[in-house]
């Protein structure tokens, strides 16, 4: 039987020691998308707007534990060892089991890509991609990064938090433009109160999209989105469209409260005397 072996940590992980140098590790990460999947230090250091020598360190430490592969040339990317841990993540992600269906269904009925976005940290992250057939689509892939200062995914996301968490999100924009993060306040505050969020040329040029909510109890877990091309979503069509997410928002929300319950009866049937005295 193979036996699992501890990550041997390098001496450089004290350069990244506390929650900030977590937070510049994951930073470092999460710079590197589809499109952008080589970057050298100095690309990492615009993007992420931390010091180059702090980035040579975590470089390092990334290298040391196998995250990050690098070449001759000084560009890096991120190594194959975070494809098992996608594939880790996605098969934890409980709630993919119940929307992969709706998603399917949804795609097939709208002819869009479809996907399902969380709240992961500070960033919304795309975890789950069911892809349309169409020629001319939308290229959405699972771990992709999303901003959380557009967008319809981003705006239903941060409508679903409380206000504290909320205001704490807002602040980091707010540092840089305040009047920008007021209007992200009042295009929040209105998605939550019409429980979903619409947008239209923000994230992507010619791309209109529409999200709405997936909740576990009262809490919001996640959002499912479809990005259309604005060709085929014209405003006649756009009603349709946001009729069919908030329809199937709602599907994958009754499929998670009948989990929910098939559970509980489970685990009353298998300990009745446990759950005796409970209401």
């Amino acid at each position: 039987m193979a036996r699992a072996s501890a990550v041997k940590m390098p001496p450089e992980t004290s350069a990244a020691h506390g929650c900030e140098g977590a937070r510049r590790v994951l930073a470092l990460m999460l710079a590197f998308t589809a499109d952008k999947n080589t970057l050298t230090a100095r690309d990492l250091a615009a993007a992420t707007g931390i010091a180059l020598p702090s980035v040579y360190r975590y470089i390092t430490l990334l290298r040391e534990t196998g995250l990050l592969a690098g070449d001759e040339r000084g560009t890096y990317r991120l190594s194959a060892r975070l494809i098992g841990l996608a594939r880790a993540a996605e098969a934890a992600e409980s709630i993919i089991d119940i929307a992969e269906p709706v998603m399917a269904r949804l795609a097939a009925e709208t002819g869009e890509t479809v996907i399902l976005v969380r709240l992961i940290g500070r960033t919304a992250v795309c975890v789950h991609r069911v892809q349309s057939a169409q020629r001319l689509r939308i290229s959405f892939e699972p771990g992709q990064a999303l901003p959380l200062d557009r967008g319809a995914s981003a705006r239903m996301l941060l409508a679903g938090l409380v206000p504290e968490q909320r205001r704490e999100y807002l602040a980091q924009l707010a540092g840089r433009d305040q009047e920008a993060a007021a209007r992200l306040e009042a295009m929040v505050a209105q998605a939550a109160r019409d429980g979903y969020a619409i947008s239209e040329e923000e994230v992507e040029k010619g791309v209109f999209a529409v999200a709405a909510p997936i909740f576990q109890g009262k809490r919001t877990i996640a959002v499912i989105t479809v990005p259309s091309p604005l060709v085929r979503a014209p405003a006649p069509l756009q009603e349709k469209l946001l009729d069919q997410v908030r329809l199937a928002a709602q599907a994958i929300n009754e499929g998670l409260r009948a989990g929910r319950r098939a559970l509980r009866g489970y685990q009353s049937h298998r300990y009745p005397a446990e759950h005796a005295g409970l209401s």
